[in-house]
């Protein structure tokens, strides 16, 4: 049995970003496939605001939601954080926004350009990439900022019943991310001195 390690750091706001980080590590946690089905990956699950160094993982994939434009402050403090460690390893990045909601490709060049600009931000450029519809939380949300996710919903055409919430992510896509990243980890060559 071949041993790796897993490092999945995340930020989020209303928790649905969570849950995606979490549907991750359940899939990196299984035999990857029939070619390495040997292959355990121990993944650590860990919020970017507290996240630990990358250092002594065999994998990274980080991620966070995209709010008013912006990625998560503390993914991109992270990032910038860990910069340098982030170079010795293989990683994947993940992004959730209600961009990727829509499946134009004036939306997609967005939800693109969100990237671009992370990466040149912070220096990050990961060889794995995972853009994902998020959720519209009304629940979650304080007054404000649900009647103003209503009217960009109304806009966008999405759904303004405030009273649920509505999940746009492809759960499918977010697995096969996850399947890419298992075999990046099942590659990984192991740093001197480690198991």
């Amino acid at each position: 049995m071949v041993d790796r390690r897993a490092l999945v750091v995340y930020a989020t706001s209303e928790g649905h970003t969570a849950l995606v980080a979490e549907r991750i590590a359940d899939v990196l946690r299984r035999p990857i496939n029939d070619v390495h089905s040997d292959v355990h990956i121990d993944v650590d699950v860990r919020s970017a605001q507290h996240g630990p160094s990358p250092e002594g993982y065999d994998v990274v994939v980080a991620g966070g939601p995209i709010h008013a434009g912006h990625h998560a402050r503390h993914l991109v403090s992270w990032l910038e954080r860990y910069a340098a460690e982030l170079e010795a390893v293989p990683t994947a990045l993940f992004q959730v926004s209600l961009t990727s909601a829509s499946d134009d490709e004036a939306h997609d060049r967005t939800a693109h350009e969100l990237l671009a600009h992370l990466e040149e931000g912070t220096g990050f450029d990961p060889d794995v990439v995972g853009l994902f519809a998020g959720a519209l939380m009304y629940t979650r949300y304080g007054w404000f900022k649900r009647h103003l996710m209503r009217a960009i919903a109304r806009r966008e055409g999405g759904d303004t019943d405030t009273g649920s919430d509505h999940d746009y992510t492809d759960w499918d896509a977010v697995e096969s991310f996850a399947t890419d990243v298992a075999a990046l980890a099942a590659a990984a060559r192991r740093p001197a001195g480690r198991g």
